[in-house]
């Protein structure tokens, strides 16, 4: 079933607001009670429980060590009558330039080994994503307290939302290599962000953001490290730490600006995040756009490297306000909001930004016992155990434009369309995604989702296909 989704702009046949957001709740407390309520990174050590989304790091115990004794809930989500509110608003119009999560279909996933190779293993796993260039490969993050590197060759991706009819990667091509300890880390950044392969000249550097877990002076400044040589993990040179203007702003997704949209915005690429950690301050409370030149990264850090910002949000100044939900009519951001990826597809005027949300039905508290749990999150958490949900956010390319003419703040700009979207898979947390704009190949990793043996609990990588 096609989740509706909702907008300032979305458009519906004989619309209420009223059917609109009924619509929108009723869907997203199905897909929520159709995917596994769970712990978000739980602690190494402990039996993985079912994904909550509340906001923790595998540093943190689990909220709630009893939860894994429950069976895993039922994956399929029971059709719903929308009334007039849905039908044909719901279909991607092909000639429409702004895309959602409508526009993509999943066609297989695959599963990658957990037993650790050289510096880490996949378990806790950090989620971050980037393919090969020029070979079937992927690049991921490996578990939560090494911060290392590996890469795996892709297999036959199977249509499947049963892991144990999906392929697993072999051994990896390259075995887990750590990065952090191999340059002077004065700020001691502990965390690795997006990555992204950049033409050198020569071959690609791999591109690689890094951040402080828990910055509690936000006042780190660095932001990027470069792998000089990705075909040799292990051995390649390292340069960094490289200062990015936008800093905690930018240290998420790196994508390439499709040809036809690099004029008008006036650059190659773009990076972006958002905040879902701790110290919300120095963190953007919504998704962002930066615009940057990956030519700085060619050479040694020197100077801080400028970035533009066309979407960007603050505590003062972000997404939704009321980020408690303690009103009850906030369905588009909340303190357990995450976005983990942002690109735009080919073709199209939409910045499509991935990740995770929850508190839209029952509302967020701080350190409280969730309905339907029996101890104390860690940090902000649904009142409600199952009040989470993979997510997404559109953005028309025409309103960060504006931005760059000018004529609107970049926390003035709002999306199009936004709202949960279905996945597979047991979990409701997307770590990381990467596009194959080739192929038209969208690849996600559905975190912690691979729990078929205890204690363990590998990304799955989910693949879907761009339908236009």
């Amino acid at each position: 079933m096609t989740l509706p989704t909702c907008g300032e702009n979305a458009v519906h046949p004989n619309p209420t607001q009223s059917h609109h957001r009924l619509a929108l709740r009723l869907s997203a407390l199905l897909t929520a009670c159709a995917l596994s309520a769970c712990s978000g990174d739980d602690a190494p050590g402990q039996t993985p429980s079912p994904d909550t989304g509340e906001h923790q790091d595998a540093d943190a115990p689990s909220p709630d060590a009893d939860a894994h004794d429950s069976d895993p809930p039922d994956t399929q989500t029971p059709d719903v009558d929308d009334g007039e509110d849905s039908g044909d608003a719901a279909q991607p119009d092909p000639e429409d330039p702004r895309v959602t999560m409508d526009d993509f279909s999943f066609v297989g996933a695959f599963r990658v080994p957990a037993s650790r190779f050289g510096a880490s293993s996949m378990n806790f796993s950090q989620g971050p994503i980037a393919l090969h260039p020029e070979r079937n490969s992927v690049f991921l993050v490996g578990h939560n307290y090494d911060q290392a590197i590996a890469e795996f060759t892709i297999p036959d991706l199977v249509n499947s939302s049963v892991l144990t009819e999906l392929n697993t990667a072999e051994r990896p091509v390259q075995r887990f290599a750590s990065v952090l300890d191999r340059l002077d880390n004065p700020q001691r950044l502990d965390r690795l962000g997006g990555m992204a392969f950049l033409e050198d000249g020569e071959g690609y550097d791999l591109l690689v953001h890094a951040w402080q877990y828990y910055d509690a002076p936000a006042d780190k400044t660095h932001t990027t490290l470069m792998l000089r040589d990705p075909d040799d993990l292990e051995g390649s040179a390292v340069d960094g730490f490289y200062e990015l203007e936008g800093r905690a702003h930018t240290n998420g997704w790196v994508t390439p600006i499709p040809e036809a949209l690099q004029q008008e915005l006036g650059a190659t690429h773009l990076t972006g995040s958002s905040g879902g950690y701790p110290i919300h301050s120095r963190a953007s409370i919504g998704p962002t756009f930066f615009t940057f030149e990956p030519a700085a990264f060619t050479a040694p850090p020197s100077e801080e490297i400028p970035t533009e910002a066309l979407l960007d949000y603050s505590l003062a100044n972000p997404l939704h306000h009321d980020l408690n939900n303690d009103q009850g009519d906030n369905d588009i951001w909340t303190h357990l909001s995450r976005a983990t990826f942002g690109f735009i597809p080919p073709g199209s005027r939409t910045y499509l930004v991935i990740g995770k949300s929850g508190g839209h039905q029952s509302g967020v508290c701080y350190k409280c016992i969730p309905e339907g749990r029996t101890s104390t999150c860690a940090g902000n958490c649904a009142r409600d155990a199952t009040d989470y949900a993979t997510f997404f956010w559109a953005f028309d390319i025409d309103d960060l434009l504006d931005v760059k003419a000018g004529e609107k703040l970049p926390h003035e700009v709002r999306p199009f369309a936004y709202g949960p979207f279905e996945i597979p898979f047991s979990t409701n947390s997307i770590g990381g995604g990467a596009f194959d704009s080739e192929r038209g190949l969208l690849y996600l990793t559905a975190q912690r989702a691979d729990r078929e043996r205890e204690f363990l609990n590998p990304p799955v990588i989910m693949v879907y296909s761009y339908d236009r």
